[in-house]
């Protein structure tokens, strides 16, 4: 399987990727944060680089961690992750409360974990 169509509405707006596409870059539609503290925003390019039937999708961050791509196994619930390359405008200042509430919860998690900041959370 090297790609995957899908359709999703999220939060009454109506966002559709036709189909998701191994070895094709997106947006990211929120902030990510992982347990090690690295902090993604919004709009960070990132690359898909997996596609399973029940995992869902894998995603490739721009960063590395002891020489590994950051990676992580997204749900198909989670399309509304992603948009097209280049759609997604500059992203929004996250609150430094809001990051220390966030990496608070990640302290309690497993390794490898993360995350994902919404602008109105």
């Amino acid at each position: 399987m090297n790609d995957a169509n899908f359709h999703n509405g999220s939060n009454g707006r109506e966002r559709t990727i036709d189909r998701l596409t191994i070895g094709q870059y997106y947006d990211t539609t929120y902030g990510t944060l992982w347990k090690d503290g690295t902090y993604f925003p919004r709009g960070t390019r990132v690359l898909v680089v997996g596609l399973h039937l029940d995992q869902g999708y894998c995603v490739r961050f721009p960063a590395e961690i002891d020489g590994e791509p950051l990676e992580t196994w997204e749900d198909w619930e989670e399309a509304d992750f992603l948009a097209q390359e280049g759609s997604i405008g500059n992203a929004a200042e996250l609150s430094q409360s809001a990051l220390a509430e966030a990496r608070e919860v990640l302290n309690e998690a497993e390794d490898g974990c993360h995350l994902h900041l919404h602008e109105d959370d």
